[in-house]
């Protein structure tokens, strides 16, 4: 156990404070984990009080005022911070008190005179967020995007080497020889002028990609100046230089230290901005939606309240909690620089509807809180920096805690190597993790094959939640870093989003080259052993033989050919009448436009309304409907044992919530009016899966379904038995052809001479039935589910990836041609007959990795 620094004592009462942590969770820098104690807190403080709306003069409503005004003391006391000099605007989130200030600050003291105003600095490896509050004023506003690789040079620095390059200065400002420096020159020139401009300076504290710490000395630097001699090739609209006169200015900074609270003390006693931004939700994990932007000298904090379905007592209280909240803690010296400008609940003395009129309030949060705050999620903040201190003590002891738990990971991933010498791993840092002052607990990388290809940063998260391990992969919100340490030009981006590719999609790898990377980020309770057991999970799934593609691109691996052959025969049916769970195979099935007769028509959710998968619930498969048409039922059946349970097929009149119309819900991305079943059918499921509270709903309308892409699914036997054929597993090779053919749940299933081909088919035509082929159908870990024994096998999806590479494209969605009968039959035996488009063949059999890739995200913008 890790006591060093926490001791013995205070990690036994960590661990069962997270007791309800299921997995390996390694994802700190996007929310830190909760404790039980700050939830039974909390939930305790709601139940055993009357809480009212701050707005109003009743007692329950005192009591919340008084709590809040004592929270925002506590807060400003947690960093350092002097309450006669700041004050707490409590917002919506983070990314709302950016706005806050994007929408409030004054670039000019003289607003009747646009040429009269100062500039928007930002540095470029920002939060999208702090990027955006651009928008705002970049018609009227210089704006300058500041390189982070070489800051020094623009701030003047008596040190050009660059800040990644220089030592990092610990020293208080107040002795470095710069600062004296400009203490000269800025009492020189004040007494020639006045300002009458505004600027703003944004960085963070911590890079949320490299977990690089930025010096916090620029915040002194930038106050006093350090920007105005800023070369205007990093002018972003040049045009306005010429527009604005260069009077003096008075420089303001805002510190966006979101990533860096979150396991890091800010001490506002030493470090003073005008603005700063903080996540509460990375420190606590709860409550979500949290943030404190402070000025001046001010601290802010997010929140982020996250799974909070795994505590069942939670399921009341969390609906207390579904709005927002954040907050932006002013110092004094920025009132100036704010102007209000929408008038919302509460903010005014006096307004008249009537005529143009209204008198704003003169305290500041009253003036900036539009509405009422979001006070419960308040309340709970107190408990989060009460708890923090019992199990840390200290933010600094985080800070060394997570710092060594990154310095160990670093390592190890050095030392990962392929069997000929060459590294697995490539990390994006711009330390080696041996200062604490420089680098935070923040380890980014991407994974290489053995002959030095990228592996796509989306099979690796893939791979990864296999063993319950759950990082964070993409870019997260900071396109610069990301784009500096891919080495990706503008052009390449551009490229990349003409191809299809956007924020957020599993294009992880275009022409050979990664779109992002893979993040692990540890917390104040991560421990040694996370470390060990996530480097272990690396070496076994990506320094094995085949464990990992060997080219991070979809790629069709025909087996040789037999024959070539446009007529096959349809030799299986399958009906999956509950979404998620097993089918049934009948030997002839009504069949329209939308699909199968009664495919997809029923989802189980469960008490929060979310829709069960296998991928939540590998159970799931071992409840095996069928329909008797004859006598309107559907028949569930538990595999393996006797337990069953029937109903009638019929049986949706009584609705959700007692609504005639209905229940509109959003499953897996859709949106569909669902009603409820038999409350004995709900039971059932939930006895037999070991779920409280489940729920079977059916959609509403006879010919809607619940699938997610393709109305139809069409599965190739060879392709089947050729994968299965790779699968070196004992208990995978025992395992019969139909039991795997299952796990891709296909609703037609053929037999064609050659594997793969049917990647290549335009139509396909079964009995007298038209469809076209739109495009594959891409898989994800339900392949390793066993459909029967709900047990996982990670090597199905290696063995997939492998194969078919990193997209995992296996079977086809099909759609009934628009001039087909839409009510008819199909039988086992039907005829098949396809055309294939000779273009597509070319490009699957013999067209390059890098250049398939191209032409299949081509496809997908169109």
């Amino acid at each position: 156990m890790d006591t060093d620094i926490y001791g013995e004592e205070a990690w036994e009462y960590m661990n069962s404070n997270f007791s309800h942590v299921k997995g390996l969770y390694l994802d700190h820098a996007g929310s830190t984990l909760y404790s039980k104690s700050l939830i039974e807190h909390s939930l305790a403080e709601l139940t055993q009080n009357c809480f009212g709306n701050p707005h109003s003069r009743n007692t329950p409503s005192r009591l919340t005022t008084d709590i809040i005004d004592q929270t925002r003391i506590e807060l400003l006391s947690f960093f350092h911070a002097d309450p006669n000099q700041y004050t707490v605007l409590f917002t919506s989130g983070a990314t709302d008190s950016l706005r806050l200030v994007a929408e409030s600050f004054l670039f000019s003291s003289m607003p009747s005179d646009s040429n009269d105003c100062g500039s928007f600095v930002y540095l470029k490896e920002s939060h999208t967020s702090v990027i955006g509050m651009r928008e705002y004023f970049k018609g009227n506003v210089p704006c300058y995007a500041l390189p982070s690789d070489d800051i020094g040079t623009y701030f003047n620095l008596e040190s050009h080497n660059g800040i990644h390059e220089k030592v990092y200065i610990k020293a208080n400002l107040a002795s470095s020889v710069f600062q004296e420096k400009k203490e000269t020159e800025v009492t020189k020139e004040s007494e020639k002028t006045v300002p009458t401009a505004n600027s703003l300076f944004v960085f963070p504290a911590q890079c949320n990609f490299s977990g690089f710490k930025y010096p916090l000395e620029l915040i002194s630097y930038s106050q006093q100046g350090a920007l105005s001699d800023i070369s205007s090739d990093l002018c972003l609209n040049k045009e306005l230089l010429n527009k604005k006169e260069k009077n003096k200015k008075t420089w303001f900074c805002l510190l966006d230290a979101a990533s860096y609270v979150g396991t890091n003390q800010l001490d506002l006693s030493v470090w003073q901005p005008d603005m700063v931004a903080i996540s509460f939700y990375k420190m606590f994990g709860y409550p979500t939606g949290e943030l404190v932007l402070w000025t001046a000298k001010a601290n802010t904090e997010t929140r982020y309240f996250h799974d909070w379905q795994t505590i069942n007592v939670l399921l009341p209280f969390a609906l207390f909690n579904t709005i927002g909240l954040g907050a932006l803690i002013v110092h004094q010296r920025a009132h100036c620089v704010l102007q209000k400008k929408y008038v919302g609940g509460g903010t005014v003395e006096i307004v008249s509807s009537s005529r143009d009129f209204h008198v704003a309030r003169h305290v500041l949060q009253e003036k900036f809180e539009n509405g009422t705050a979001n006070f419960l999620s308040i309340l709970a903040l107190r408990h989060g920096m009460r708890e923090l201190k019992k199990l840390v003590s200290t933010m600094d002891n985080v800070s060394i805690h997570t710092f060594r738990l990154g310095q160990l990971l670093y390592v190890s991933l050095c030392q990962l190597k392929h069997a000929n010498g060459k590294s697995l791993v490539k990390i994006y840092s711009n330390t080696e993790f041996t200062d604490r002052q420089r680098q935070g607990a923040i380890v980014t990388f991407n994974l290489l094959a053995e002959d030095g290809d990228y592996i796509g940063y989306a099979y690796v998260e893939k791979m990864l939640t296999l063993y319950d391990v759950h990082v964070r992969t993409g870019c997260f919100c900071n396109p610069a870093a990301c784009q500096r340490f891919l080495e990706l030009s503008e052009e390449d981006l551009c490229s990349h989003y003409m191809s299809g590719h956007k924020c957020g999609d599993e294009n992880d790898i275009i022409r050979g080259r990664p779109t992002g990377a893979v993040r692990v980020s540890f917390g104040y309770m991560s421990q040694r052993k996370d470390v060990l057991r996530f480097v272990a999970i690396l070496r076994q799934c990506f320094l094995q033989d085949n464990a990992a593609p060997k080219k991070g691109i979809a790629e069709t691996v025909p087996e040789p050919v037999r024959k070539n052959q446009t007529n096959f025969e349809l030799i299986g049916i399958h009906v999956y009448p509950i979404k998620s769970c097993g089918g049934f195979s009948p030997k002839t099935w009504p069949i329209s436009k939308s699909g199968l007769l009664y495919d997809r028509h029923w989802v189980i959710v469960n008490d929060a309304g979310i829709a069960l998968t296998q991928k939540r619930e590998p159970k799931l498969c071992m409840i095996r409907p069928s329909i008797d048409l004859e006598r309107n039922q559907l028949i569930l059946q538990y595999h393996g044992t006797e337990l069953s349970i029937s109903m009638d097929i019929n049986d949706h009149r009584t609705f959700l919530d007692g609504n005639n119309g209905g229940n509109l819900r959003k499953i897996c991305g859709k949106v569909i009016q669902l009603a409820n079943c038999e409350s004995a059918v709900n039971q059932w499921l939930s006895e037999v899966i070991g779920r409280p509270a489940l729920k079977l709903l059916r959609c509403s309308i006879l010919d809607s379904s619940l699938v997610n892409t393709s109305s139809f699914l069409l599965l190739n036997y060879s392709s089947v038995n050729s994968l299965k054929k790779q699968l070196r597993n004992t208990d995978l090779e025992l395992s019969s052809t139909e039991e795997y053919l299952t796990r891709f749940r296909g609703n037609f299933v053929v037999d064609s001479a050659n594997a793969f081909e049917e990647d290549g088919w335009e139509k396909v035509k079964i009995g007298p039935i038209l469809f076209q082929n739109v495009g594959p159908c891409f898989r994800c870990q339900m392949v390793c589910v066993d459909q029967n024994t709900a047990v996982r096998n990670r090597e199905a999806l290696a063995v997939l990836a492998n194969t078919r590479g990193k997209k995992m494209p296996f079977g086809i969605g099909l759609e009934m041609s628009s001039n087909a009968k839409d009510a008819q039959v199909v039988e086992i035996g039907y005829p098949v007959s396809v055309s294939v488009s000779s273009s597509a063949v070319s490009a699957s059999l013999s067209c390059p990795k890098d250049s398939a890739v191209d032409a299949e995200l081509s496809m997908n913008a169109k």
